[in-house]
């Protein structure tokens, strides 16, 4: 798979991802809950006061989709962080308030966030 070389790649899995909790069917919304829910590093993006994640794994990827991300064996945050960084001009971070609003954006969508990210690390975020 490719890695996102600019914004408007990003924001195009960032529409996907919320089509498919919103519009698809119900494979597509429990696969994009359960990305958001194992997720270490997330774009978040603030819409009329209320905040929303994409994790890095997916958004990461150019033209990523359902089938692509679970037929490719090689995804890495490793791979999808420096591209996503390089992109926005800022590494992703810890940040209080941002953790807080994640865990508020999963119970909304029904579920209840891991106490950390994948492998117990601390989530981080890079604001768009």
């Amino acid at each position: 798979m490719v890695l996102v070389q600019n914004k408007s790649e990003i924001l195009k899995n960032v529409t996907l991802l919320d089509d498919y909790i919103t519009k698809a069917g119900e494979k597509e919304k429990e696969f994009a809950l359960a990305l958001i829910k194992k997720g270490t590093c997330f774009i978040v993006l603030k819409n009329e006061g209320s905040y929303k994640f994409y994790p890095s794994r997916f958004i990461g990827y150019s033209d990523n989709n359902i089938d692509a991300h679970l037929n490719n064996e090689y995804k890495d945050g490793k791979e999808t962080n420096p591209a996503i960084s390089s992109i926005l001009g800022c590494r992703p971070a810890f940040d209080l308030e941002l953790e807080k609003e994640y865990k508020k954006y999963c119970r909304k969508l029904k579920f209840t966030p891991n106490q950390k990210g994948s492998f117990g690390v601390e989530r981080k975020f890079w604001p768009l």
